[in-house]
């Protein structure tokens, strides 16, 4: 590269980085407020990080535990689990190279693509709420199925597990409380 004059593949990368790291500073400014405006700011964190990392589903599962509102614990939920999605699909290539473990998970999703691949991309929206939003879209990305559809699909399952949990766990979760 000669001073000056910039690669246009950098700077396109460097571009959707840009976004993806956006995306999910907005996903987590938005989490946060939430989270803030309903109860404490380590009870709206202990949510936040528990969607990042076992996924949303046990996420509204510990907000409702907490004493959020459902539809409140649910949106904190989802939003926190969507985090790190954009930053997925933009680096997915470099993290399983470099990653022993996201490797292994991209190893399992390709099996599971395999099992899948002929019912389509609406077949993650069944199977989202079992393995997970990230799974799903390594097995989107696996596939070689488009990013938005993937994810889509995958929205659509996590969102309609977390308000069966929210709203069908709730009142099942006040027998044992009172």
């Amino acid at each position: 590269m000669l001073l000056g004059k910039t690669d246009s593949a950098s700077v396109t990368l460097g571009r959707r980085l840009l976004y993806a790291i956006g995306m999910a500073t907005g996903f987590f400014a938005a989490a946060f407020y939430l989270g803030m405006t309903q109860t404490k700011i380590w009870m709206a964190l202990s949510i936040i990080g528990t969607s990042i990392v076992l996924e949303a589903q046990p996420g509204v599962a510990a907000s409702i535990a907490l004493g959020f509102h459902p539809l409140a614990g649910a949106v904190i939920s989802i939003l926190a689990n969507l985090i790190p999605i954009p930053l997925l699909l933009l680096t997915f290539h470099e993290i399983t190279t470099r990653w022993l473990w996201a490797g292994r998970k991209v190893e399992r999703a390709e099996r599971w693509s395999g099992k899948y691949r002929h019912y389509g991309v609406g077949a993650l929206v069944l199977l989202s709420p079992f393995l997970g939003a990230y799974l799903c879209i390594a097995i989107g990305h696996a596939t070689g199925w488009k990013p938005f559809t993937v994810l889509l699909a995958t929205l659509i399952g996590m969102v309609g597990s977390v308000l069966f949990i929210s709203y069908g766990g709730h009142w099942v979760i006040g027998w044992f409380i009172h």
